[in-house]
């Protein structure tokens, strides 16, 4: 399995398989694994790469390539249906690309980040913007790696 590629989903932990074939689900209430198959269309081989993540309470993908990012969330999780709701054109931050990996998405932004900063794409508008930049030797702040699983946080009162 991919390291860090954990996505709690449906109540179920999914992870996607280190050779990108399929997704691993473990559901934790009846303790059963189930495999779940990729979208057709997802693109296999050299400079691709694919990223597993939640939104909005459903499991997505991400593939990154040298010149795009596509966008799949699954629509129906018990038939495996998946639908592509972006196709972004990466050729605004080309030279930031190979380094680049999303940190988390919602319906309407995808977190992004490379080791100096966090950049943040808006899907209706189609417009990028720097949210966050290392300055000097500093490192990125802890709460973006944790801000994957805000939807699974929740206080014990």
């Amino acid at each position: 399995m991919n390291k860090n590629q954990v996505a709690f989903v449906n109540g179920a932990l999914h992870w996607l398989t280190g050779s990108c074939s399929y997704i691993l689900a473990l559901d934790l209430a009846y303790e059963v694994w189930r495999k779940i198959s990729l979208p057709d269309e997802l693109s296999y081989g050299t400079g691709n790469r694919v990223y597993l993540l939640e939104s909005n309470g459903r499991l997505s993908l991400i593939q990154i390539s040298d010149a795009w990012m596509k966008i799949w969330v699954m629509k129906d999780y018990e038939r495996e249906l998946w639908h592509m709701v972006d196709s972004v054109s990466l050729r605004c931050i080309r030279g930031l690309v190979p380094g680049i990996f999303p940190i988390t998405q919602t319906g309407e932004y995808v977190f992004l980040a490379t080791h100096k900063q966090v950049l943040v794409y808006h899907q209706r508008s189609k417009v990028w913007k720097e949210m966050y930049s290392v300055k000097n030797s500093a490192t990125l702040p802890l709460w973006f790696s944790a801000h994957a699983f805000c939807s699974t946080i929740f206080p014990c009162d």
